[in-house]
């Protein structure tokens, strides 16, 4: 079904909310906070997430959906296609000012990733993907270098390691970022999933790796797995207990080594 969709409605939607986004950075207001104050969310969020339904429900009757800001919106879909959408990836580093933030949307089907699609409005940069017909930014091919696989010569983007709620996931979770620090060159959090998996398909970085990543959470990256899968990397997931798992990206060498970490 989705192989004979034109995304180029969707494009225009992502572009056109995060350049909005961009131009209201600073008149933004913080709306609500979760997680017990730690994560929260603004007005943008919740404008861009909203109107990302109603377009969805227009030109994707048949399709189910999936948001961060409305569960209430959630719906199930014909042919298990859902549309998955962050507004806003990196929301604390927008109401901070730092510019790292996306605009990310996906298509499931199964649970799994057949369009992503992941616009930077800082810079202009749009990655996307769909399942078997390659990954592109700004619509020229993007193909992940091969060249150095050594995990000592290697820049590694981790994402969600956080402070754990049991002592004996605290000590999985220090004993795993000291396994990481000295096996890689660099280890870079920059609190942003999607661009750093975007990122990883330029060579900008050499792996991602993802540590305790909740089902609400796979919204987030959903997008910039099917591009750095579309653009020549290894993906792998594991289960890790508590409702948790493990996400590895890159080369199929280092992705391996990564998981055998966290087996």
């Amino acid at each position: 079904m989705f192989e004979k969709i034109d995304f180029t409605k969707v494009e225009q939607f992502v572009k056109s909310a995060g350049d909005d986004a961009l131009e209201h950075w600073k008149d933004f207001n913080i709306i609500k906070y979760k997680d017990r104050g730690r994560d929260l969310s603004t007005n943008i969020d919740l404008r861009i997430e909203g109107q990302f339904h109603k377009f969805c429900k227009t030109n994707f009757p048949k399709f189910g959906f999936k948001g961060e800001e409305f569960p209430e919106l959630t719906s199930e879909g014909q042919g298990h296609y859902i549309w998955q959408i962050d507004p806003i990836d990196g929301t604390k580093n927008f109401a901070k000012g730092i510019p790292l933030w996306s605009v990310t949307a996906s298509l499931m089907r199964n649970d799994s990733p057949v369009f992503g699609i992941i616009y930077n409005p800082v810079t202009k940069q749009m990655y996307i993907a769909k399942a078997g017909g390659g990954a592109y930014l700004n619509g020229q091919p993007v193909i992940i270098p091969t060249d150095a696989q050594d995990t000592e010569y290697l820049q590694l983007a981790i994402d969600f390691f956080m402070p754990q709620p049991t002592e004996q996931e605290r000590s999985k979770q220090n004993a795993l970022l000291a396994q990481l620090f000295n096996s890689f060159y660099r280890v870079r959090a920059l609190g942003v999933g999607s661009l750093s998996l975007a990122w990883l398909t330029q060579g900008h970085f050499g792996a991602y790796f993802s540590w305790g990543l909740t089902q609400d959470k796979y919204t987030d990256i959903a997008a910039g797995l099917i591009i750095a899968q579309e653009a020549g990397a290894t993906v792998r997931t594991e289960d890790i207990g508590n409702k948790k798992r493990a996400v590895a990206v890159g080369s199929k060498e280092v992705v391996n080594f990564l998981i055998s970490l966290v087996v």
